[in-house]
């Protein structure tokens, strides 16, 4: 009965992280609070405080593994409190392959809205352009990072900023999918 009320509870969690992600670019903090404070307790009750160990050590290392690209202005605060979140529900052994995993995601995401906007020519501008950015670690992310203007792209959907909004939660949700499946893959 613990992972059937885990798996419930992780399912709507990346359902609706996923659907306000995609809709509105936005993950709300009235869903990864009490997502995250009820794997606490969730964990502390199946596993004493053993399981409350593990609970905070998933938490805290997705914070940690995303924490210079969110100061860099490469996702957004509701994107880190969410794998937080999620963090806490799966614990640290599932947190990295996630993650790894959603990362891919979201760049064939990225590349795939660029070719369809503008081409294979854009494409490999925007590779290099990423390659440079990341190489510069003292520069931000992006450009036109501020939280005013990616809400703004957000809302306009003909904003050429709008273009631009991958939806990290979304993506992060594919990755853990993904994880679980590849895990059941490989225990069967």
């Amino acid at each position: 009965m613990p992972n059937e009320i885990m798996l419930f509870a992780v399912s709507v969690g990346i359902s609706v992280a996923s659907f306000t992600d995609v809709t509105r670019f936005k993950v709300y903090n009235l869903l990864t609070f009490p997502l995250m404070l009820s794997a606490f307790v969730f964990h502390t009750l199946n596993a004493g405080i053993g399981g409350l160990g593990l609970s905070l050590a998933g938490c805290f290392l997705a914070l940690g593994i995303l924490l210079a690209p969110y100061l860099l202005g490469g996702l957004g605060a509701g994107d880190v409190k969410f794998m937080m979140a999620l963090g806490a529900w799966i614990g640290p052994n599932l947190v990295l392959p996630t993650v790894l995993i959603g990362s891919l995601a979201v760049t064939a995401y990225f590349f795939a809205s660029v070719y369809r906007q503008r081409g294979w020519r854009s494409l490999f501008d925007e590779a290099q352009l990423l390659l440079a950015r990341l190489s510069m670690l003292g520069k931000h992310f992006a450009r036109n990072d501020s939280y005013e203007n990616v809400s703004m792209a957000a809302r306009d959907k003909e904003s050429k900023n709008h273009s631009r909004l991958i939806p990290f939660s979304a993506m992060m949700s594919l990755g853990f999918v993904f994880t679980i499946f590849a895990k059941w893959a490989l225990n069967f």
